[in-house]
């Protein structure tokens, strides 16, 4: 009986050691995923991400506008799965070109590089007359071509884009090359200039922090 009572109080102790295992990451965030930041109440927007990947520190990031951004700091909860709290925080916004970053949260996001049938493999440039498409979390996936890029690297194109578009992805194949920033003129759904990508991550890396020396998700290694 001694013997027996010894066992049952090695097994006690071994349940009481015992830890849950980690839940493993699952909500899915990439091009065009739509997202709205909370906080105070005029510090609330809701926007789409252009494209997730990793910077040079090894951060799980996304690039979004930045006039999405108004402060960092702030909560990122996914429009299509608020039930999953925050799945990251802001970090950066700038305006020249509107580009932002968001740190995202590696325990509960899955990386993609393809959504909506839009995909980012690599940053690039664009040019007049080139065929893009983007995907964005009001409108979806719409196509059209470059009309033109403008010297402040605004990139100006026929894809239509509405409210909470802000942010999304505007690629041509698989390359990214616009982040959605705002309507060219009235009505809201009019030529949509966007900040040339390329741009954005030069300043980004130019200034270092969260984001510098951003690769996406779907990059070749």
């Amino acid at each position: 009986m001694r013997a027996a009572a010894v066992v049952v109080g090695v097994a006690v102790v071994g349940m009481a050691c015992a830890t849950p295992a980690a839940a493993a990451p699952s909500v899915v965030i990439g091009p065009g995923t739509g997202y709205v930041t909370t906080g105070a109440p005029e510090e609330w927007t809701a926007c789409s991400f252009a494209a997730v990947g990793y910077d040079a520190a090894g951060r799980l990031v996304g690039l979004t506008a930045g006039h999405c951004v108004l402060r960092p700091g702030l909560p990122v909860t996914l429009i299509g799965n608020p039930g999953a709290g925050p799945v990251g925080t802001t970090a950066s916004g700038h305006w020249g070109p509107d580009y932002g970053v968001i740190e995202l949260d590696a325990s509960k996001v899955i990386p993609v590089p393809s959504v909506g049938g839009v995909t980012v493999t690599s940053i690039g440039s664009a040019s007049p007359g080139q065929a893009v498409c983007k995907s964005g979390a009001a409108t979806g996936t719409t196509c059209g071509t470059v009309l033109d890029v403008r010297p402040d690297t605004d990139i100006l194109t026929a894809t239509p884009t509405l409210w909470a578009d802000s942010g999304s992805a505007l690629v041509s194949g698989t390359t990214l090359v616009g982040i959605a920033s705002h309507a060219d003129s009235v009505p809201v759904i009019s030529p949509t200039a966007y900040a040339s990508a390329a741009a954005s991550v030069a300043d980004l890396n130019s200034r270092g922090g969260v984001g510098a020396g951003f690769v996406p998700v779907g990059a070749a290694g």
